[in-house]
């Protein structure tokens, strides 16, 4: 009976937490990611370095054909295939980290959330610069910056709505 009772009343608040947390990541990071994976796949040049992995992983063949039956570069419009997974790989990396710190926001832990935007417009201009290999976009720089500004906000929202502390 004293068993039953305490189980009865008893309910891990960490659960709750780790549901939540696992609800994030599935929606802010991982559902981007799969996103623009595709687009990758299914509209960019088969010149691209991830081409050779799936030639190697014996991939490439079916991908080839999917990409022939679908045509997606004939529905989207250049800026989704060139230049959204600017966006989404910044703001996924972003929101990633904001979970792994606790959905916390201060000094410590902005200086870590800024490293994905920071890194995007630092290859764009090493790329302006033609220290790296890659085509300089104005917009990529942008979405960039957006990205990571867009992953803080969502890391503020989601620390705003579950009351965690914010520093």
């Amino acid at each position: 009976m004293r068993y039953e009772m305490r189980n009865a009343s008893y309910r891990n608040p960490l659960q709750g937490i780790m549901k939540r947390t696992i609800v994030h990541i599935i929606l802010f990071v991982l559902t981007p990611i799969i996103i623009g994976g595709l687009i990758y796949l299914l509209t960019r040049s088969d010149s691209l370095l991830m081409f050779d992995w799936l030639k190697k992983i014996g991939l490439a063949e079916n991908i080839t054909i999917i990409r022939s039956k679908l045509r997606i570069n004939d529905l989207l419009q250049n800026w989704i295939i060139y230049n959204s997974p600017a966006w989404i790989w910044t703001f996924s990396l972003t929101v990633l980290l904001g979970i792994i710190w606790n959905y916390k926001i201060n000094k410590e832990s902005l200086t870590i959330l800024l490293i994905p935007s920071f890194l995007g417009v630092l290859s764009e201009i090493l790329q302006q610069t033609e220290i790296i290999n890659g085509t300089y976009d104005f917009i990529d720089l942008f979405l960039y910056l957006f990205g990571g500004i867009s992953g803080l906000l969502i890391i503020k929202s989601i620390n705003y709505k579950h009351k965690f502390n914010v520093v």
